[in-house]
């Protein structure tokens, strides 16, 4: 549009210039200068003031990586071992019958894509329970049931390459709030969790 502009100028400006000093002017020519001053004037007239940017376009450019969970953590995980693990469920003040039966049960972690490059699914498998999440996008909450059969507000959030679950419990239990760190250790998927300096870990083997 600028430019535009400047052709309006200077052809006004020579136009003014012939006139003021009394240059015989072709009639024919002349009549041609107002014609391409006049269709200038007309296209600059329909040009936008701004570049108009569609919803689509401005999803895309404000959508980062944090919007998509990484390549690496999609497949089966089943648990191999634990540190620390009763420790901290007895620092969060779970009961001994409670931590027992969470530490003697099989765990399996599936992440599978979905037909949405920007969601997945998430199923906890376990010897006592199975939980299945679906459709997950990060950094947005839902509500889903926790192992303990009680309903939970859940968020998926992804910092630096590690994935973090926060678990809010919705019902009276003896849950309590968990934030859960997912992240890659060498080949072990490890999920971290610590509570007033007592920090427990779990190593995940990838099956397929």
């Amino acid at each position: 549009m600028h430019t535009t502009t400047s052709i309006l100028l200077l052809l006004a400006t020579a136009t003014a210039i012939f006139c003021t000093e009394g240059v015989a002017v072709n009639p024919a020519a002349a009549a041609s200068s107002q014609a391409v001053i006049a269709a200038a004037a007309a296209t600059a007239s329909n040009l936008p003031t701004h570049y108009e940017q569609s919803p689509a376009s401005r999803d895309r450019i404000t959508r980062g990586t944090n919007d998509m969970l990484p390549e690496r953590f999609f497949g089966n995980f089943e648990l191999d071992h634990s540190e620390n693990f009763d420790e901290y469920m007895t620092a969060k003040g779970y009961g001994w019958f409670t931590r027992k039966m969470v530490t003697f049960a099989t765990f399996k972690k599936v992440f599978a894509k979905t037909n949405n490059p920007n969601t997945f699914d998430y199923s906890n498998l376990t010897s006592k329970k199975d939980v299945f999440y679906k459709n997950v996008s990060l950094g947005k909450s839902f509500t889903g049931e926790g192992l303990d059969s009680k309903k939970k507000e859940i968020t998926f959030s992804l910092k630096n390459g590690h994935l973090f679950e926060h678990q809010k419990p919705l019902e009276e239990g003896e849950a309590k709030e968990e934030t859960y760190e997912y992240y890659f250790d060498g080949d072990w998927l490890l999920q971290k969790m610590s509570y007033n300096g007592v920090e427990g870990r779990r190593y995940y083997k990838k099956t397929q």
